[in-house]
């Protein structure tokens, strides 16, 4: 896309029950959606989403730079490009208005992990399974027990597959732990991030089934991990620079969304089924906010894009 024309909303989004993260409750997130159109009118979106606890520029200072920019779509990429590694998620979602024309012909399905929130019962795994999912992901605290999870694998079939996540939650003690049991438990595929960010213990745990999330690894701190990834494309920062980084890295990658609206999650979609989709992805994230028009796609165990949706419309709609 040529440039010229940039605008920009700035958006509240407020979860129905706050999550609870290594940071603190999360009650809402503000998301950034950024709208250029050059000289012919072609017209791209993208979305700066930034998570609570990651090392990214907090959407405060991703405004300012926006609004630094005077409308200036140029103007917006030079400021980025100069100090890239530091704005992650301004950089990808330039990258998402870079490729908008193509992202929004997206519509290919993705087979997807059902989320669940920490202290889920088993009936609500069953449920889950009934509705086709066949890989569930659970969250997990301080007072979650290895008996509350064997009682999901217990009422789950054999093919279904569980992902712990504990949001860096835990200390070194039960996180050896938890590591233990799942390494023990073939139906656990891994615990992602069970210490805080950069906590020393990662060392005394070793890698084999923990994924790390990319607050942990990533382009912006080239560390090896020989297990797991988790990666949010609005996180990753250039996506060009992204895909030549991972292909570098021996590890498995498993995208995952970071509670973006419809536009950052056609675009993290369409990044997905282009260079991550291989491992069942992490997009069960429709429908955990506050109803406010921002979602568009369909949920389930197949998550698909929104080929031919007016996007101008909703745009429109959003402000």
């Amino acid at each position: 896309m040529g440039t010229n024309r940039l605008d920009f909303r700035r958006i509240r989004r407020r979860f129905r029950t706050p999550l609870r993260t290594g940071v603190g409750l999360v009650e809402s997130v503000d998301r950034l959606i950024i709208r250029g159109e050059d000289a012919s009118g072609v017209i791209g979106y993208g979305e700066i989403a930034p998570w609570p606890g990651f090392k990214t520029e907090s959407v405060d200072e991703a405004e300012r730079m926006v609004r630094a920019a005077q409308g200036n779509l140029a103007q917006l990429r030079h400021d980025v490009q100069k100090n890239v590694q530091a704005l992650p998620c301004l950089a990808s979602a330039l990258s998402m208005l870079n490729a908008w024309s193509e992202i929004k012909k997206f519509s290919g399905g993705l087979h997807c992990a059902a989320l669940l929130r920490e202290g889920a019962t088993p009936d609500e795994a069953a449920a889950r399974v009934a509705q086709g999912f066949s890989v569930l992901k659970l969250k997990i605290g301080p007072a979650t027990t290895e008996e509350s999870v064997r009682a999901i694998l217990a009422v789950t079939p054999q093919s279904t597959s569980l992902r712990l996540d504990a949001n860096g939650l835990l200390t070194l003690v039960p996180a050896r732990a938890w590591t233990e049991f799942v390494r023990n438990e073939p139906r656990i595929e891994y615990i992602e991030q069970p210490l805080p960010v950069d906590h020393a213990g990662y060392t005394s745990l070793g890698p084999e089934k923990i994924a790390c999330d990319e607050s942990f690894t990533s382009p912006r701190n080239d560390a090896r991990w020989p297990d797991a990834i988790i990666v949010k494309p609005s996180l990753v920062g250039d996506w060009d620079a992204f895909r030549t980084w991972s292909k570098s890295v021996g590890v498995k990658f498993i995208a995952s969304s970071c509670f973006e609206t419809a536009i950052g999650r056609q675009a993290a979609l369409a990044f997905a089924a282009e260079r991550l989709a291989k491992e069942t992805v992490g997009f069960d994230t429709l429908g955990w906010f506050e109803p406010d028009g921002r979602d568009r796609h369909t949920p389930g165990p197949i998550v698909h894009g929104l080929p031919n949706y007016d996007w101008e419309k909703f745009w429109g709609e959003v402000a």
